[in-house]
């Protein structure tokens, strides 16, 4: 929360929003916005999101996958993705759409697991256990994927929690 930026005035599209607890946490700290759209392609959990956020304005759910988005171009001054990247099977399909419909200067936040060190051990087990389709990138994949399709970095972190390792990237989209 504390690298948000956001004002009044912002677009925000939170592409996983899974049960709307980063929505409600930017709803209570930078709210009202002027749009804030939560997407997940579960509906059981935008239903949970829907009940946590039913006080808020200017609220929308959507229900695409991240590499199907269907908003028109240049819809959004703010994206976050948080704990989700590493679900997506087509990373560089969502990236494409993250640039589609980010707006020139807009801001991409990204938070994911961050595939270095011991971490390299712990989500080879992961991905042996679990049904789901996961593809943790370390920084330097992530940093290259975006700078790649456009997005110019702006800040970025890095750090453990436990045997978890993770990866805060900050990225624009460049003005016109």
């Amino acid at each position: 929360m504390k690298h948000l930026k956001l004002g009044h005035n912002d677009e925000v599209l939170d592409i996983s929003a899974g049960t709307g607890l980063l929505a409600e946490e930017i709803a209570i700290q930078f709210g009202p916005l002027k749009r804030i759209v939560l997407n997940d392609p579960s509906k059981n959990m935008l239903a949970e999101a829907k009940y946590r956020l039913r006080y808020v304005k200017n609220v929308e759910f959507t229900s695409f996958f991240a590499e199907e988005l269907s908003f028109e171009e240049n819809s959004f001054s703010n994206i976050v993705c948080l704990n989700s990247f590493h679900y997506y099977t087509n990373q560089p399909g969502v990236v494409e759409q993250l640039m589609r419909i980010l707006k020139p200067g807009g801001t991409l936040y990204l938070l994911d697991w961050n595939r270095k060190g011991f971490f390299i051990f712990v989500s080879a087990a992961i991905k042996l256990w679990s049904k789901e389709h996961i593809h943790a990138r370390s920084f330097e994949e992530l940093k290259n994927l975006l700078t790649e399709h456009g997005f110019i970095l702006r800040k970025h972190k890095e750090w453990s929690y436990w045997w978890w390792n993770f990866c805060f990237l900050k990225c624009s989209k460049p003005k016109k």
